[in-house]
């Protein structure tokens, strides 16, 4: 990649980086989401998953066919 440019090996670990934390949200709004259908506080969900409670409150409205379509 430095050998096309300089800039290009960065650029590339930054798309990489950003491409693995939307995978690690959106696994922790699936993990959520089942947690929700189990009965979990909130508190226990925002603890175990990082999400934020209008995250969670967003989680709570969806029906579960909205779910792939949203994530």
């Amino acid at each position: 990649m430095r050998t096309i440019s300089p800039n290009a090996g960065e650029k590339f670990i930054s798309t990489a980086m950003r491409l693995e934390m939307k995978g690690r949200e959106k696994r922790n709004r699936e993990i959520a989401f089942s947690m929700i259908k189990e009965g979990y506080t909130d508190k226990e969900i925002m603890k175990l998953t990082g999400l934020t409670q209008e995250q969670i409150d967003y989680l709570r409205s969806l029906k579960e066919f909205e779910l792939d379509n949203d994530l």
